[in-house]
This record gives C-alpha cells, sequence and structure tokens, in this order.
C-alpha cells in the first residue's frame, strides 16, 4: 500500500539521529529526523535548507592553532590564530593585519590557554605562564601589536604550605578606677568564648597586679584551643590607672585572634581592650614564577575574575570594580579586591567562570553559582554546588538564548542548565540524548548569534576528530538540539573555530596537509568552500587559482553555476567573458530519511523488505535538487516549468514538486534528498509514498 499522507509526512527539523534509533518509529520526534543530514540544516519551523559555505581569507601554516576574537566596536573586529611561538591577527574584512612572536606560548601549553578579548587588549593565561600575557593593539594603525606581561597590582601574599614570618598578635587592656574601689573582678571573651570570672581579691591601687596577670593567663588558658601560647604581662601603671598586655604567641602566632574585658562587681571601674599589634604569617605572592599563574579569566559586575592560580586551584581572584588588574585584598573600599575559594580545601580545579545572572564556576567536578546577586565585601559569596557533573578542558561552556551550555568532563555529554526561580538553582540537563553519536567527543564549542538570514542562533561543536556539527535549539516541539554535520569538501577535517565581533564564523581547515583560514558565509553569499571572488578573462578563462591546482571547483557567473572544471596551470576555461565570478570547491549536501517500517495496529512493528515509491516536496527558492530512494543513486530532479520565459532572468522555483517511479526494493527503505551540482535549496517539508 503506497501511503501520500498521515505520519510519514516529515518537517525535517529534528536534525539527525542517532543510529541506534533507526527503526523505533514510536519515538515521537522518529518521522521529524534524519539518518543522515550532511551540509543541511534543519530549520525549527519545519524544513532544511542548506548550510553555509565558505570564504577562502588564506592559505596558514600547517601546525596546530587555537582560536579567539577581539571585539573593538559593532563594526571593528580581529581573529587571532595563535600557534606555537606566534599568533597571526586577521580583521573582519579578511586582511591579514599582522603576524606577531609569542615565545611564551610552546606547542605543550597551546591547547590549554585561554583568552580574554576587551577594547584594544587581549590577555592569554596559562598556569605556566606565571605573569599572564597582554597583547595590545596600536589604535592608530593595527599592524602594530605589543607583546608584554598582564600588569597585575598588588598581588596577594597568602599561605601556600612554605615557611614564612610570623607575628604574634598583642593586646593591652587598660584598667582605670575610681575612688572606693575595693575589688577587682573581670572576665575575658577571646574568640566568642568566655573565661570564668576572675578576682584579685584586694583593691586595685593596692593588690598584686602580678598575681592577677597570671590568673587572667590561667583563666583563658582553660578555654578550648589556648591551652598554650597565651602569656598576659603586667606593664605597670599608677593610682588610676593599670595597664596589662595579652599576648598570643607560640603555636598560636601568627593569626589574629578577637578579645574583649570587662569588669562584672562595679560600674566605678573600666576595661578597654585595645589591638596593639596584628598578628600575622607574611605568606607568599598567590602567583609568581615559582608557584605559576592563573588559568583564566572573565568578567562579572565590572570586576576581572581571575580563576584557578596553579598554586590553589579552587580559588578565585576579584578584581577592583573598574580596575580589572587590581588585586588589593587589603583595602577597606567597599569595591575593593577579593580573593575567593569554592572550598577551603578541595581537591577541584576550576576551569571556567561565566557570568549568567549569578556567577557560574565550571570544575573538572562539579558546576558551582554564587547566590549572591551582588559581590560586596563584606559578605561572603555563598557558593552553592549545582551538580556533580564537571566540565571538559578546552571545552569553554557557552551562553544560548539565556541558556548554558557546556560539556561533561569526557566531552561525550552536551548539558543545558538554566536558573529556576522556584528552585532557586541551576538544573543541568542532558540535551544530546537524539543525537549521542555525532554530538559527541567534543573539543571546542561557540555560539553564532542570529544575522541576516539565518533562521536562529546556531552552536557549532568541533568534535576531536576535526568534524564540525552544527546544533540549533527547538525547545518549543521538544527538540532540545537538533544538529547536522558541515561536510568539508575535498574530504578534510576542522582544526580550529571561533566567532568575530560581528557573529561571523572563521575556521581553520586541513585539506589533505593544506591548511587555510576561511569564513563561513550564508547560501546567498556563496554555495562553496574556499570561495574566492574573480573575473573571467576576454577569452572566457579564469587565472590565479593556484591553491585549486589539479581539484575540481565550480563556478557562479550572472546568479548561474558553472561547471565543473579541473583546474590546470592555476586556471580553467568558460564560455562567460568578461564577468565576474566566484570559483570554489563543493562537495554534495545529502539528507536521508530515517527507515520506514510497518507498524500494525497493535503497534506490532514488522521489518520487512519495501520501498519508496515516490515523494511529494515544497521547496522554497530552489535551484537544484536530486531525489534517491530504496538505496539507490540520486537523480536530478527538474524544476523549470513549461510556461517559464527563457528570455528573463533565471528563476528559483517556489511550490510543490511530486516525484514519482521510484524504484528498487530493500529492508529498512529511506528517502534521501541531496543534489548533483550546486543550488540553492530549501525543503519545508515532504510526504514519502511508501510501500511496506
Amino acid at each position: 500500500m503506497a501511503r501520500v499522507a498521515g505520519q510519514l509526512k516529515s518537517s525535517a527539523n529534528a536534525g539527525q539521529l542517532a543510529q541506534s534509533l533507526l527503526g523505533k518509529v514510536n519515538l515521537k520526534q522518529y518521522y521529524s529526523g534524519a539518518k543522515r543530514m550532511l551540509g543541511f540544516e534543519p530549520i525549527p519551523q519545519s524544513g532544511f535548507s542548506l548550510l553555509p559555505g565558505s570564504r577562502l581569507a588564506g592559505l596558514a601554516a600547517a601546525v596546530p592553532v587555537v582560536q579567539t576574537t577581539l571585539t573593538v566596536s559593532s563594526s571593528l573586529s580581529y581573529t587571532l590564530f595563535f600557534m606555537a611561538g606566534q599568533v597571526e591577527i586577521w580583521r573582519q574584512d579578511l586582511v591579514k593585519v599582522a603576524t606577531v612572536a609569542v615565545p611564551q606560548i610552546t606547542a605543550q601549553i597551546l591547547p590549554e590557554i585561554e583568552f580574554y578579548g576587551e577594547a584594544n587588549t587581549v590577555g592569554i593565561f596559562h598556569p605556566s605562564i606565571w605573569d599572564g600575557i597582554r597583547l595590545l593593539r596600536n589604535t592608530t594603525n593595527d599592524a602594530l601589536w605589543t607583546v608584554s606581561a598582564w600588569p597585575f597590582q598588588f598581588i596577594p601574599d597568602v599561605d601556600l604550605g612554605g615557611s614564612y614570618t610570623k607575628t604574634d598578635d598583642v593586646w593591652e587592656i587598660y584598667f582605670r578606677w575610681g575612688s572606693g574601689v575595693d575589688n577587682v573582678v573581670v572576665s575575658l571573651t577571646v574568640e566568642g568564648s568566655t573565661t570564668a570570672a576572675v578576682s584579685m581579691g584586694a583593691a586595685p591601687g593596692s593588690g598584686d597586679w602580678g598575681a592577677f596577670s597570671n590568673s587572667m593567663r590561667a583563666a583563658i588558658a582553660a578555654l578550648p584551643g589556648f591551652v598554650s601560647g597565651v602569656s598576659v604581662s603586667d606593664l605597670g601603671g599608677s593610682s588610676t590607672f593599670r595597664r596589662i598586655q595579652v599576648r598570643f604567641s607560640g603555636i598560636l602566632q601568627g593569626a589574629e585572634y578577637d578579645l574583649d574585658a570587662s569588669i562584672v562587681n562595679t560600674s566605678e571601674m573600666s576595661a578597654l581592650a585595645t589591638h596593639s599589634s596584628i598578628g600575622e604569617t607574611s605568606g607568599e605572592p598567590l602567583i609568581s614564577s615559582a608557584r605559576g599563574g592563573f588559568s583564566g579569566m572573565t568578567n562579572y559586575q565590572d570586576r576581572s575574575i581571575y580563576i584557578a592560580p596553579k598554586a590553589k586551584p579552587a580559588a578565585i581572584g576579584m578584581s577592583r570594580i573598574g580596575e580589572y588588574f587590581d588585586l588589593n585584598i587589603e583595602s577597606q573600599s567597599e569595591n575593593a579586591a577579593r580573593l575567593e575559594a569554592l572550598r577551603t580545601e578541595v581537591s577541584e580545579t576550576a576551569l571556567y567562570a561565566l557570568d549568567a545572572t549569578y556567577l557560574v564556576v565550571f570544575t573538572d567536578r562539579a558546576e558551582y553559582f554564587a547566590s549572591n546577586r551582588t559581590v560586596e565585601r563584606g559578605k561572603p559569596l555563598n557558593w552553592v554546588r549545582a551538580s556533580a557533573i564537571g566540565t571538559k578542558k578546552g571545552c569553554k561552556p557557552v551562553l544560548m538564548d539565556s541558556t548554558i551550555y557546556f560539556v561533561s568532563r569526557d566531552g561525550g555529554r552536551l548539558y543545558s542548565a538554566s536558573y529556576d526561580a522556584v528552585s532557586e538553582a541551576f538544573q543541568p540537563s542532558p540535551v544530546n540524548d537524539l543525537n549521542n553519536d555525532i554530538v559527541s567527543n567534543i573539543g571546542r564549542m561557540i555560539v553564532q548569534r542570529k544575522s541576516g538570514n539565518m533562521s536562529g542562533d546556531r552552536l557549532w561543536l568541533l568534535r576531536e576528530d576535526g568534524r564540525l556539527i552544527c546544533c540549533a535549539a527547538n525547545v518549543s516541539q521538544d527538540i532540545r538540539l537538533a544538529a547536522c554535520e558541515w561536510p568539508v569538501a575535498g574530504n578534510g577535517f576542522v582544526r580550529g573555530i571561533s566567532v568575530d565581533g560581528l557573529d561571523r564564523v572563521w575556521i581553520t581547515v586541513d585539506r589533505n596537509g593544506v591548511y587555510s583560514r576561511e569564513l563561513l558565509v550564508e547560501q546567498e553569499d556563496s554555495l562553496f568552500q574556499t570561495t574566492v571572488s574573480t573575473t573571467t578573462d576576454l577569452a572566457g578563462a579564469v587565472a590565479g587559482l593556484a591553491m585549486f591546482e589539479g581539484k575540481t571547483v565550480w563556478a557562479e557567473i550572472d546568479d548561474d553555476i558553472h561547471g565543473p572544471f579541473v583546474v590546470s596551470s592555476g586556471s580553467f576555461q568558460t564560455d562567460v567573458a568578461g564577468r565576474p565570478a566566484i570559483v570554489g570547491v563543493w562537495t554534495p549536501p545529502i539528507y536521508e530519511s530515517m527507515p520506514y517500517v510497518r507498524v500494525l495496529p497493535n503497534d506490532d512493528v514488522v521489518r520487512r523488505p519495501g520501498k519508496v515509491v515516490s515523494a511529494r516536496l515544497y521547496l522554497e527558492d530552489a535551484a537544484s535538487i536530486a531525489i534517491g530512494a530504496n538505496g539507490r543513486a540520486a537523480r536530478e530532479v527538474p524544476l523549470q516549468l513549461a510556461n517559464d520565459n527563457l528570455d528573463a532572468k533565471k528563476q528559483n522555483f517556489t511550490g510543490h514538486r511530486t516525484v514519482a517511479g521510484l524504484i528498487g526494493v530493500c529492508m529498512d527503505p529511506t528517502l534521501t534528498i541531496t543534489q548533483v551540482r550546486p543550488g540553492r535549496l530549501r525543503v519545508r517539508d515532504y510526504i514519502a509514498g511508501v510501500k511496506l
């Protein structure tokens, strides 16, 4: 029985599903998903269209690379390609403005360096570069960039477990009395614990202050934690005044204590405790050439947030408000710097910090957020653990649609988390259950914000094996994350990825050992990859294509596709003279539906040979499409109409197109939508006619 309606209609907006789901027709998203989606991008509302092509910026050295971005303004952005010992700097207009030597970056630390770019400054951080690196742009000439140390100020001294100079904590108690006082009875409070009352047994003017001092020392020694290390001395006085010194030394040395004294037997006498010398341990700088530096930096509430110094991997340094280099934690001002820790003693390492309404910190074992609305000097941050998942070094969490996306510590699962005002917590949940075979092994992750003709924000995932995955959130239709794959024409691999300040994606591509810098562009701008713009000469030839030597290329001239051509001696011949041309390499996109199986009225699934015999598609702005089925090769479907005006400019097709007479029989038949030659294409939906 052939079907042309009903549940086999597909909106195709669920993206590529995992191979383990083939045949599981009880899955809600089954007929909206694809067995394979390569070069096509699912559209959240319905259907799919071509993924972006790419424009060639230039060739590059065939070495490992890590990319980042410096956004100067809404119209000026730079993409930086860091390699061992140097950095290439490209402006948004595809001009390489500088190559700068950075000898501190070695091949060993390159994969783990972190960046922070703001205004004209790029910060480069790694624990082995203790003082960081500052790459500063010359505002009048962007060919000039200065490399220097990150200008930290007032690095705090802390106890890192070494041998340090310690000082005693010293208090003095001033006793004053009037006439008629016949006895002194005093109680002391140390660190919140109060001693038993100590009595002199005589008038203060004639009593034994030495013995009274010993009694006070014994009373303090009776308190928990003060058995030894406390001395009390009589410093002398007059007929109405006496001064007693309390010193915390020995095992109590190097810390600051709180002390208070109260006269409990008369109001004619007073005792005033004053801090004469604060006990402290000198410590050592939190970061130094011996101890290493910070692992990364971000910004939160106009403070620089420096994370994971090598000596204290769970620590977080916060600069003074508005002064991104000032780490003076001794200042008493309200906007002073702070030094925090997720826990006092913890084996976790902070990897990333993110401003997501609250300050969220990701470690190798868990996720925490500071529940304080604002960072205030007098109030400690309340760190709340959101989960015990942990994230992967090198794969920085991102924000998309007010939701945090982060990767598990092994790179195999992708999670989303947003703040729940009811539970007052971030609640991570996995989003790649439907596509866990291609959304896996994640190495880098970026967000491309919607611009131009994009249907929504894109989440780009660069896998460790060089495959590039594009994801779109589709929460409204119970599709957490629809995924597809960006194909590399010429069977290459993507080695680096970043997004610039104009929301454009830059990639480094490896094609058979030849590396290139490329900029992704929408299909309206280019259908090809490594696109170059040129002009045919008066004989119709295109020259200057040495980078394509021996390769098969296509050309777009006057909104029409020409080719394929094989480049020989850096050129090829067309039949169009003196016209602008866009030239590049191309690989056909492939959409293959989920396998069709027969479902009986009692919901039993029957697997037996069948076939897709027809398809009805609704196309939008389509110039080229090919249809295949049942494992057989696809054939091009004509989109021209009999009443087309051949003298007018070529128009793309929009409307229904029915394809009948598809042949072949196989187990688990599928429908394939692809192309045999380049052309714009968007499929809104389709209905497959299936015989099972």
